[in-house]
Formats: C-alpha cells, sequence, structure tokens
C-alpha cells in the first residue's frame, strides 16, 4: 500500500472521518452541504508513490446538450474560486479538481483540509450550477 493513502487513512481514523477505500490509491470521502445532499471526494494518490494528490468530485451536474451553458459557468467559476477547477468532462458532467503536492509528515491533514475546502467550493457553487443547467 502506498505511505500517502496509508497516512491519510490513519489520519482520518484519527479524527473520526468515515472514508472508503476504493482502490490501493484512490480514498473516497462523502460529505453533505447545505446545497447538495452528497458531495464525495475521490482523493486519488499518485501511483509511483511521488508526493502528488489529485480529488475530484465527478457529476456535479450534468449538462448534455446545454455544453454552451457549462463552459460558460465553468469559466465564471474558475474565475472566482481560486483553490479548484471547474470542466467539462466527455459526458457533459462538470467536475471540480484540486491538485496539490503533499509533504509526508503532515499529508492527513493537508489532505483533508484540501477534502473540507473542495466540498465547500462545491456547495457554495451548485447554486450557480444549478441555475446555468436549467436556464434555456
Amino acid at each position: 500500500m502506498q505511505i500517502y493513502a496509508r497516512e491519510f487513512m490513519r489520519y482520518m481514523d484519527e479524527k473520526g472521518v468515515k472514508y472508503t477505500e476504493r482502490e490501493e490509491n484512490v480514498i473516497k470521502v462523502v460529505y453533505s452541504g447545505d446545497n447538495m445532499d452528497s458531495i464525495p471526494v475521490f482523493v486519488i494518490f499518485d501511483e509511483d508513490n511521488d508526493p502528488l494528490v489529485q480529488l475530484k468530485c465527478w457529476d456535479v451536474q450534468n449538462f448534455k446538450n446545454n455544453e454552451a451553458s457549462a463552459l460558460m459557468v465553468c469559466n465564471s467559476l474558475n474565475y472566482k474560486y481560486r483553490w479548484v477547477k471547474f470542466y467539462l468532462d466527455k459526458d457533459s458532467d462538470i467536475v471540480v479538481s484540486i491538485d496539490a503536492m503533499i509533504d509526508q509528515d503532515t499529508c492527513g491533514e493537508e489532505c483533508l483540509s484540501l477534502v473540507r475546502r473542495l466540498v465547500n467550493i462545491t456547495d457554495e457553487a451548485f447554486p450557480e450550477i444549478a441555475r446555468a443547467r436549467w436556464a434555456q
């Protein structure tokens, strides 16, 4: 098992945060927010054990047949929020993502902080995303 993933799970166990180990290098943490019932964050550690981590929240909202609106709202949100990136994937879903370098000694704290940041920003941005989706 990966050093960084193991350290992250140890830290979450210590803090009482529930998670699911999806694969050897992928941990899923789910929170709920004021605007979204479920905000699943996938924490993806580098397979080569480099100090790199990617956090993703997939399927925030689907924009099938309304991709232009999705691109406009992603652009607006990317301008507004500096810690995350919003983009449209190949299935026309908005994805929210963070890429970071982490330190082995503080990996758990850093990753959980990034998870919470991604959750808070995604939840805060969701009303704007939903308005863009349903505006025709």
